[in-house]
């Protein structure tokens, strides 16, 4: 019995208490000169597990600091002509068979392409291509006036806020904000609300998580549709959301911080006005933390890899904060560094996640609202919308994006434009 205990006992500590690492000596040495003579001295030995992700980030490390010397000593420029390229054939061409995989996505699709166009190239998105929007989305949201990934299928929470604001960028062409069931969307945003103050992404079968609280708030706050039963213990749903670690989980007590979800925390409290609800100190140093010295960017958890998507998602949640009077918790002109010159290449059009990953939409829009909002400075308004101040703090002709409301991932202009047509429709 002794023996068998024994054996098993071997089994689970080789076997299944984690998996066997190579263990690395990393020794760093010092030289000091003494009376003419080099003397190297051992002034730490680090023991260091060779995990996946540590071999990982050194090979994202190496990637990187080639290209900080390949363009070392000059101004790296946004290639938005070439970037525009890309954008402009996906609303006139067929997206190629790969793309089916987010067929239940369709109105993201648009809301990335349309945006990165605003933010980037604002005059490239002509009326025409406006028009077109708003007949895929309005058709979709056929026969109920709720917002699905495609037509026939079922409405849900995120797609929802994904088509508003994609028609938030169309400057109201032929009065297509008209015709978004303004009533129907909050009958159906009260009956996807939890008792515990959060949001079901859709009716019976949607999760509950901090995504679905942004993107009702979000929602509510265009479509000036806000009323205290939607806020409701919303507040308290998201404060049981922040960890120790100082960021945000996707749900109460349990969920490791990341990135996205702490954006949508941070961005509905700041839609709500209670940004002060929060642990501030512990959440902007969760934030100061995410950017790596190596590489300049952002990851969105920790021990994870850079990421240029997190640009926005920690970088908005940065700007809100700063919006509210608690200053910089990155590296603004770091982060623009990483992103001129490893999320983009002369090779292929579009901005990528970091070096050696192909671009694509989703990336070159949360690049672009990242890198704009590293041009500017942020105050919040006074008043119920969110609104956000952007002050210019770095003009390059290269670049001159378009401002952005930290808030809503939107152009200034665009949000303030639709907010007060909704306003007047009250």
């Amino acid at each position: 019995m002794a023996r068998r205990n024994m054996k098993r006992l071997n089994f689970i500590n080789g076997s299944l208490l984690g998996r066997k690492r190579v263990v690395t000596e990393q020794i760093h040495l010092e030289e000091t000169e003494e009376q003419g003579q080099s003397e190297v001295d051992v002034i730490n030995i680090n023991m260091l597990p060779e995990t996946e992700t540590v071999c990982d980030r050194e090979e994202v490390i190496r990637d990187c600091q080639e290209l900080f010397d390949k363009f070392a000593g000059e101004a790296h420029d946004l290639m938005a002509d070439f970037h525009e390229r890309y954008l402009l054939w996906a609303f006139s061409d067929m997206l190629p068979p790969q793309m089916k995989a987010l067929e239940a996505s369709q109105p993201w699709i648009i809301y990335w392409i349309a945006n990165s166009l605003k933010v980037m190239c604002p005059g490239s998105l002509t009326t025409d291509t406006q028009r077109r929007i708003c007949q895929k989305l309005l058709k979709i949201a056929e026969p109920d006036g709720l917002f699905a990934g495609g037509q026939g299928q079922l409405p849900n929470l995120l797609c929802t806020y994904a088509s508003i604001a994609a028609l938030a960028l169309c400057d109201n062409v032929d009065d297509c904000w008209e015709q978004i069931d303004r009533k129907a969307i909050y009958n159906w945003l009260m009956k996807l609300k939890t008792p515990d103050g959060g949001f079901r992404t859709c009716l019976e079968v949607g999760e509950c998580d901090t995504r679905g609280i942004y993107c009702a708030l979000a929602v509510a706050q265009m479509l000036q549709i806000m009323t205290s039963e939607l806020c409701q213990n919303v507040k308290f749903f998201l404060i049981r959301c922040q960890t120790y670690e100082g960021g945000f989980g996707a749900c109460p007590q349990g969920d490791e911080a990341h990135g996205g979800y702490t954006f949508c925390a941070v961005a509905s409290l700041a839609i709500l006005n209670e940004i002060p609800v929060m642990n501030i100190e512990q959440l902007m140093e969760w934030c100061s933390a995410r950017q790596y010295n190596e590489e300049k960017g952002l990851s969105g958890r920790s021990n994870k890899l850079v990421d240029g998507c997190y640009s926005y998602w920690i970088g908005a949640t940065s700007a809100i904060l700063e919006a509210h009077g608690y200053g910089d918790c990155i590296n603004k002109p770091q982060l623009r560094e990483y992103i001129l010159k490893c999320c983009q290449s002369s090779g292929r059009p579009g901005l990528r996640d970091k070096p050696g990953k192909s671009p694509d939409f989703y990336h070159t829009n949360y690049i672009a609202l990242g890198l704009s909002i590293t041009e500017y400075s942020f105050e919040a308004k006074k008043g119920p919308d969110a609104l956000v101040n952007s002050s210019r703090i770095l003009r390059t002709p290269e670049t001159d994006l378009q401002p952005i409301n930290p808030v809503f991932g939107l152009p200034s202009k665009d949000l303030a434009d639709i907010i007060i047509f909704n306003k007047d429709r009250l």
